[in-house]
């Protein structure tokens, strides 16, 4: 049976010689190579990541697939329901509890944007590499005795949690599935709203996170709040972000994701108000690709087959 990478850039090299060992052959191919192929007949196994949808129009050209590997929690670059009609098992992340508590990558990257948000890090550099040296122009606050807001305490939100408290930070959570002491849960989203000088998302996007901070919620929300996401672009509502920037009611956003990022982010309300100016910091849904947790996914994805 082939097993097709269709995003191989880094691939681990471990990985591949235990596909090999398994019997399997290994096939590295592209996105491009898939649009303009009419059908790869003999290709069973398809691993992907987050750079395309795998939607009917790819499905289509697969005919004798019977598996999806896609290292992620995330799903929302999957067409589930059609993979379930056809049969073709899906193989993630999602679930493997006990793994992921092992690859803390995108808590870190949570981290990396607050703390470079909140301390102008970026406009400092360009500031420097322009020769420019005014530290007036940047001060920034410290994150001592701020209150800490997470959405969604799993795994991510606890590293998240666990590394505001190193900082000095109070730390409320809310989640209506968790019970847990070691911080403050508050029993709604508005609540948490009010109080927190830094709201973090962590969730996977479902019917009911998507759109979780929209029109509506956002004016609960504390004035002059930094607003971080890792999880999904569309678990808030972009318009209402960027309406709130503009207004001046919220002091920055720091995002890892765009809900049009799949698309074309130029359409994406957040990114339009960086290029207007607004303290608004962007990475390309990073948070989760260092090379050692990659690879670590990439090798622990063979023992789900």
């Amino acid at each position: 049976m082939i097993v097709y990478n269709a995003e191989p850039y880094g691939y681990s090299n471990k990985a591949i010689k235990n596909w090999e060992e398994k019997g399997y052959q290994y096939r590295e191919g592209s996105w491009d190579e898939i649009v303009t192929t009419p059908s790869f007949p003999k290709v069973g196994i398809l691993i992907v990541r987050l750079k395309q949808s795998v939607d009917k129009s790819v499905l289509a050209k697969f005919p004798a697939l019977t598996m999806v590997i896609s290292a992620t929690t995330g799903h929302d670059h999957l067409d589930v329901k059609l993979l379930k009609e056809r049969k073709i098992k899906l193989v993630s992340l999602r679930g493997q509890d006990e793994f992921l508590k092992t690859i803390p990558s995108t808590a870190e990257h949570t981290w990396a944007l607050l703390m470079a948000i909140i301390r102008k890090v970026p406009a400092a550099n360009s500031h420097v590499r322009q020769g420019g040296w005014n530290r007036d122009l940047f001060r920034g606050y410290q994150l001592k005795n701020k209150t800490m807001g997470i959405i969604g305490y799993g795994r991510t939100g606890k590293f998240v949690a666990s590394y505001a408290q190193a900082f000095g930070m109070q730390v409320n959570y809310y989640d209506p599935y968790v019970n847990d002491s070691t911080y403050q849960k508050v029993e709604s989203l508005n609540e948490l709203f009010q109080v927190a000088d830094v709201l973090s998302f962590h969730v996977h996007l479902n019917e009911e996170t998507n759109q979780l901070l929209n029109s509506t919620t956002i004016k609960y929300v504390k004035h002059g709040a930094i607003l971080i996401n890792t999880s999904r672009g569309k678990i808030w509502q972009e318009e209402a972000v960027a309406e709130a920037l503009q207004h001046g009611t919220i002091a920055g956003v720091a995002t890892d994701v765009l809900g049009t990022e799949l698309v074309n982010i130029q359409d994406s309300p957040i990114w339009k108000r960086q290029q207007a100016g607004d303290n608004v910091l962007i990475t390309p849904h990073i948070a989760g690709a260092t090379w050692d947790a990659m690879w670590a996914c990439e090798e622990y994805m063979l023992t789900l087959v």
